[in-house]
């Protein structure tokens, strides 16, 4: 179930398929993204979850074009991202923006930070005796001072050079970021504040946010709503509360059992996960080879089935 507050970007049946395999008398694809739907709303998180190769990536790659669908669609504001006129293009463009998993890589090592955070300013056209107050107060919300401005990113740490994408990423004021993966290659003391430098930003600058990480943990901290991904299908999705509190999914359950407590007094001991055999089922459940309660019924396409505010792809729910 979505939420009923007005959606910023609302996505319907996106699908994205990638060649793996060609030969003169056929061709095999990997399904990336399969037939997903869910929205955002204004001053909103939504957490995508799912281990590595569940399609968290592409979605976020989709979103903001960097590569093309195969099918489905994109809205944002309520206009189809791929059929923009140039001047909707470029206003999208500024509206949207994204943090990128490893610092380290996506700032350029040439580049003063004052450079770096002042490039998007330069791409759209900001007019300069703006850019110096922008660039500054981008820095001071990522909770930086000014001094950094005229350092490099190798003189920084690993959290900093973040805090650094992060100051590039809002420079620009826009109303949807999209966050790949933006805790998982800092210190685990550096990813808490990472998390509260979001929240702060979401709460005072109103900026919504698409967070992927593999991290339940991570995404529970942080996000309003939650979309739990597997092999490009969505498992479960809906209020973060809900769905931590009472997962309903088989793999949603396996996800949350395999987080460590808060205390080792805490720890509780688990039923061991079966070592499943099953081989995949064309046109069953994507979770089919992997389920410990799958059945016979699970070599048919599960429905998407609406309970507690949330929707769930299986059939014993």
């Amino acid at each position: 179930m979505e939420s009923n507050s007005p959606a910023l970007l609302k996505v319907e049946n996106l699908s994205k398929k990638f060649l793996i395999k060609k030969s003169l008398l056929k061709k095999e694809f990997f399904k990336a993204v399969d037939n997903v739907s869910f929205s955002v709303g204004y001053n909103q998180v939504l957490g995508i979850v799912g281990e590595s190769g569940s399609g968290k990536s592409t979605i976020g790659r989709l979103i903001l074009k960097l590569i093309k669908k195969d099918s489905g669609e994109v809205r944002f504001e309520g206009k189809d991202i791929y059929s923009l006129s140039r001047k909707e293009e470029k206003i999208f463009r500024r509206e949207t923006s994204v943090i990128f998993q490893d610092p380290k890589t996506s700032l350029n090592p040439r580049f003063k930070i004052g450079q770096i955070i002042e490039e998007p300013l330069l791409i759209h056209g900001v007019p300069k005796k703006e850019r110096k107050k922008k660039v500054e107060d981008a820095v001071k919300d990522a909770g930086l001072d000014e001094t950094f401005l005229d350092r490099y990113p190798s003189e920084l740490s690993g959290g900093q050079r973040q805090r650094v994408a992060i100051a590039r990423a809002i420079v620009l004021n826009p109303k949807l970021i999209v966050a790949d993966e933006p805790t998982s290659a800092l210190d685990v003391s550096v990813q808490l504040q990472i998390i509260n430098l979001i929240k702060k930003l979401k709460n005072e600058k109103k900026i919504s946010f698409l967070f992927i990480s593999h991290d339940l943990n991570v995404v529970g901290m942080l996000s309003d709503r939650i979309l739990v991904l597997y092999r490009g299908k969505i498992m479960e999705k809906g209020d973060a509360r809900h769905i931590l509190k009472n997962p309903a999914h088989p793999y949603t359950k396996i996800l949350i059992d395999s987080l460590p407590p808060e205390h080792p007094k805490d720890r509780k001991k688990l039923d061991a996960v079966p070592e499943i055999y099953r081989e995949d089922v064309e046109g069953g459940c994507v979770f089919y080879s992997r389920c410990p309660v799958a059945q016979d019924i699970c070599k048919k396409e599960p429905p998407y089935k609406t309970i507690d505010n949330r929707e769930v792809y299986c059939h014993f729910v």
